[in-house]
């Protein structure tokens, strides 16, 4: 195995469709996306998988605030 060193700013090229697994938890059914370290283009999935857990997570957020 070896290993590159990066100095500098990584590319984040554009991000590959996005691949969704569904999983099973305490009888919920989540939908977790999933990430290929192996991608060439690895930091603008990583980026956009980020970006749309904290979507998720402020629209979460805005619900419960919503509830008073």
């Amino acid at each position: 195995m070896t290993f590159e060193i990066v100095d500098g700013p990584l590319d984040a090229s554009k991000a590959g469709r996005p691949r969704y697994r569904t999983v099973r938890k305490d009888g919920k059914e989540f939908r977790v996306r999933v990430v290929s370290a192996d991608s060439s283009s690895f930091g603008a999935d990583f980026q956009s998988a980020f970006a749309a857990n904290v979507r998720r997570a402020r629209a979460a957020n805005r619900q419960l605030g919503d509830s008073d």
